[in-house]
């Protein structure tokens, strides 16, 4: 019973991802870093044989992001936006020395263009608009690896992005692309859904995402 509790309510993020992940010293792909505090949780509890974070850090000027973290306002404009990513170097300056962290400042879409890993867990907390969620679960199924997994945070929470995280999950299931380990339930609060890619499933199809 004690086992079956522990699993129904974990404590936090990171202890929700140590049910699931079971590989020793992973590679680790966080998308959407912000500050960077989940990213510092990351390696602190994983040991990361490599932790790469990427993100835009930019202030986008349409009215849909008005109110999200990376919309142009008085609250995320193009300054903060900028110490965000200055301090987050600053922070792995030893890590990146040690080529432990990578930092690429570039969209998801870029990053995975030119990307040969692959990766233990692949985190995805960047644009929850649907279309974009789409395309980094497409690209997180190339580059996961047979026993990695994928967590989508922000699932079955309603924001200014129009439930686009669950929509995106969804598509992806109905395409037979993944399979869900976990998601939010009535057990736990923290909009969190973990994939799997099905085993022996080719890379899913241009349909799937846009490359």
């Amino acid at each position: 019973m004690n086992k079956i509790f522990k699993k129904l309510f974990a404590k936090n993020r990171i202890d929700l991802i140590q049910q699931y992940l079971k590989v020793n010293d992973p590679s680790i792909l966080e998308i959407g870093i912000h500050r960077g505090d989940f990213s510092k949780q990351l390696i602190s509890k994983f040991n990361p044989k490599k932790l790469y974070l990427v993100d835009p850090w930019i202030a986008y000027d349409d009215f849909i992001y008005k109110n999200s973290w990376y919309g142009n306002s008085d609250k995320s404009n193009q300054k903060i936006q900028d110490k965000y990513y200055l301090d987050l170097l600053k922070y792995f300056e030893k890590k990146i020395y040690e080529k432990r962290v990578e930092v690429h400042r570039k969209t998801s879409d870029d990053f995975f263009l030119t990307n040969k890993n692959t990766f233990d867990l692949i985190y995805i907390d960047g644009n929850h608009l649907f279309e974009f969620v789409k395309r980094d679960i497409f690209n997180s199924l190339k580059f996961i690896t047979e026993e990695g997994i994928i967590v989508l945070d922000d699932y079955a929470l309603k924001g200014w992005w129009d439930d686009g995280i669950t929509k995106a999950v969804n598509f992806h299931k109905k395409e037979k692309n993944i399979k869900i380990i976990r998601k939010h339930n009535i057990f736990d609060y923290h909009h969190q859904c973990l994939i799997k890619k099905i085993k022996n499933k080719k890379n899913p199809s241009k349909n799937s995402g846009f490359l």
